[in-house]
C-alpha cells in the first residue's frame, strides 16, 4: 500500500465529517459536533447539473433495446457466483447490461420545473452520476476500443481504438468500468456524495452482475486497480470524474498485447454545469484510497480480514428460502424494469417467512470480487410471518437469524431513519454495519471503498429480489451514531454503511 492507504486517519475523518445527525428542527446536520453543517447544498439552481455525459463530437453507435427473455429467473441470476458460464461477451451482452444497470425507464417526475427520467438502477436522490465504459479486444460485433455508454440515447461511442486492455492491469476479453462525477451528485449532497459514488456502482453493479449472470458470462468486481492509469485509459481526469469500480466480463479471449504510452483522450464533452462548487473533502478523501502501481494494486488484492462470526448468544430462527425450482421464473429483463422505490407498505399484512428467508438468502450469497469486505446485516422485524418482532442478525453461514432483542421498533426505525416514516411501515428493515478499524488497517483507505460499494451490492441485491417475488424494497438513510447506538450493545464499535427496507407493499386504492 501507499504510505497515504497505509495511514486511515483520512477515511475514519472523512466518515466522521459526513455523518448524518437529526437537527432540533426535524432537519438533517452533516458532521461531528460541534462542526456541523447543513446536509443538503442545492444553493443556486442554475447550477443544477445535467445528468448525463455528452461526447459532442463522436457519433454513437446504437445499441439494441428489444432483448428475448433469458432462461435464467431473476432471484437465480442475482445470487450467482459470477463463476459459472462459458458464454462470451458480445454486443447484445454490453446493450443489455448499459441498459438494465444505468439506462434510462420510461418514468419520470418533476421536482421544482426540473424533469427527472429514473434509471433502471436507482440513484441517491435520483441524482444520477454514474458513467459507463467498456474496453474490450475484437468481439464478434464490436472492434477492439474504449467505448462510453450513452444512457441518453441508449448507445456506445468509441472513445479510443485498438486493445488497450492490458493498461488497465485486469485480464478478460471485456472490462466494464463505472465512473462518478461528483459534482452531479454533491450539488445536492456535499462532500456525502463520496459515500454515494460507491452507494450507487453497488446498486448499479448487482443489476450489471445479475445481468451478466443470466446471459452464462462470467463476471467478476474488481475493486483494486492503479486509479491514474484506468482514468486516463477511459480519458477522465480522476478528480472532477474517476473509476470507482471495474467489472471483468468473460473468460479467455485473445491475450491483451503490449501497449505503449496512450495518447490523452481530448475530446469536447458537453459541460455538467455553467461552473461547479468544489468539495475538498471528496478529492481528498479519493486521493487518500487511490492505488499508483501494478505492485500495490496487487499487495491490495492479496489482503484478507478474517471475517468475525461471534457464537450467537440469543435465539437461532433457521430460514427457510425458496428451493432453486420454486423460485419465480421471471428473468432479470422483466423485474429490473419494474424495480422502484416503494415508500407505502400494507401494515395490515405480514411478509412471509418463506420470502423473508429467501431475500436474506440470496443477497448473502458469494459472488466473484477481488476483496470481499466482511460486513454485518442487523435486522429490525416489525411483521414477519410466525417471527418475533425485534432485532436480528443475519448469520449467512448458518442459515439462521439471531433474535438480539424482542419488542416493537416501529417508532425507533423511523426515528433513526432521521424521521422517514416509511421506514416504520416496512415490514423489515435491513442494516449493513462493518468494524471499519481492523479493515481499514489491512486494505487501507481504499478499504473504506469497498465496503460502501459492497454493502451497497448486497442491498440492490435484496432490492432486486423483492421484485421478482412482487414485493417493495427502498433504499433509505439514516443518522449513523444513532444506528449504532440502537444496535448497540452489540453493534458497539461498528460503523453504519447502508440501509434498505422491504417488506409487502400496500394495494392501489381504487382509481
Amino acid at each position: 500500500m501507499t504510505q497515504r492507504n497505509a495511514d486511515v486517519r483520512a477515511a475514519l475523518e472523512f466518515h466522521a465529517a459526513t455523518r448524518y445527525w437529526r437537527d432540533d428542527d426535524g432537519g438533517i446536520a452533516m458532521g461531528t459536533p460541534p462542526a456541523l453543517e447543513n446536509a443538503i447544498w442545492e444553493e443556486d439552481r442554475s447550477l443544477e447539473p445535467y445528468p448525463f455525459k455528452v461526447y459532442e463530437t463522436l457519433e454513437p453507435i446504437p445499441l439494441p433495446r428489444d432483448f428475448a427473455a433469458s432462461s435464467i429467473p431473476a432471484l437465480e441470476a442475482l445470487s450467482a457466483s459470477g463463476l459459472d458460464g462459458a458464454a462470451a461477451p458480445d454486443l447484445e451482452l454490453l446493450a443489455r447490461i448499459g441498459l438494465l444497470s444505468n439506462g434510462l425507464l420510461d418514468r419520470t417526475v418533476t421536482v421544482r420545473d426540473t424533469v427527472i427520467t429514473y434509471r433502471t438502477a436507482g440513484g441517491t436522490g435520483a441524482r444520477y452520476h454514474l458513467e459507463l465504459y467498456v474496453v474490450c479486444c475484437d468481439l464478434p460485433d464490436l472492434p477492439a476500443g474504449v467505448y462510453h455508454y450513452s444512457a441518453l440515447d441508449h448507445s456506445l461511442r468509441q472513445v479510443r481504438s485498438g486493445d488497450v486492455r492490458a493498461a488497465l492491469g485486469v485480464e478478460a476479453p471485456v472490462v466494464m468500468a463505472v465512473t462518478s462525477t461528483f459534482w452531479r451528485n454533491a450539488w445536492r449532497y456535499k462532500a456525502r456524495a463520496y459515500r454515494h459514488a460507491f452507494w450507487d456502482a453497488g446498486t448499479s453493479l448487482s443489476q450489471a452482475l445479475a445481468v451478466a449472470a443470466s446471459a452464462g458470462v462470467p463476471a467478476e468486481l474488481v475493486l483494486g486497480f492503479a486509479d491514474a492509469a484506468v482514468n486516463a485509459v477511459l480519458g477522465v481526469d480522476g478528480a472532477r470524474e474517476a473509476t470507482v469500480a471495474l467489472c471483468a466480463l468473460g473468460r479467455g479471449g485473445p491475450p491483451a498485447p503490449d501497449v505503449a504510452e496512450l495518447p490523452p483522450v481530448n475530446l469536447p464533452v458537453r459541460p455538467v454545469s455553467p461552473r461547479e462548487v468544489e468539495f475538498p473533502a471528496i478529492g481528498a478523501m479519493h486521493r487518500a484510497s487511490s492505488l499508483d502501481t501494478r505492485a500495490e494494486v496487487a499487495a491490495w488484492r492479496s489482503a484478507t480480514v478474517a471475517a468475525k462470526s461471534p457464537e450467537p448468544a440469543g435465539r437461532l430462527v433457521t430460514l427457510h428460502p425458496l428451493p432453486d425450482d420454486a423460485v419465480p421464473p421471471d428473468p432479470v429483463e422483466d423485474v429490473i424494469p419494474r424495480r422502484r422505490s416503494t415508500r407505502r407498505y400494507d401494515t395490515e399484512a405480514e411478509l412471509s417467512f418463506r420470502d423473508f428467508s429467501t431475500l436474506l438468502d440470496r443477497s448473502a450469497r458469494g459472488f466473484a470480487a477481488d476483496v470481499l469486505p466482511p460486513l454485518a446485516c442487523y435486522l429490525i422485524v416489525h411483521a414477519v410471518e410466525g417471527l418475533t418482532p425485534g432485532v436480528y442478525l443475519h448469520h449467512p453461514a448458518l442459515g439462521a437469524v439471531e433474535l438480539l432483542r424482542a419488542g416493537d421498533f416501529r417508532a425507533d426505525s423511523a426515528r433513526i431513519a432521521v424521521g422517514q416514516s416509511y421506514c416504520a411501515d416496512a415490514h423489515v428493515n435491513a442494516y449493513w454495519l462493518a468494524d471499519l478499524r481492523p479493515l481499514l488497517e489491512r486494505y487501507g483507505n481504499r478499504g473504506y471503498r469497498a465496503a460502501q460499494l459492497v454493502s451497497a451490492l448486497r442491498a440492490g441485491k435484496l432490492h432486486l429480489g423483492t421484485h421478482a417475488l412482487r414485493l417493495g424494497a427502498c433504499g433509505s438513510t439514516s443518522a449513523d451514531d444513532e444506528v449504532i447506538e440502537f444496535f448497540s450493545p452489540h453493534a458497539a464499535g461498528m460503523s453504519y454503511l447502508f440501509v434498505t427496507v422491504f417488506g409487502v407493499r400496500r394495494p392501489r386504492g381504487p382509481g
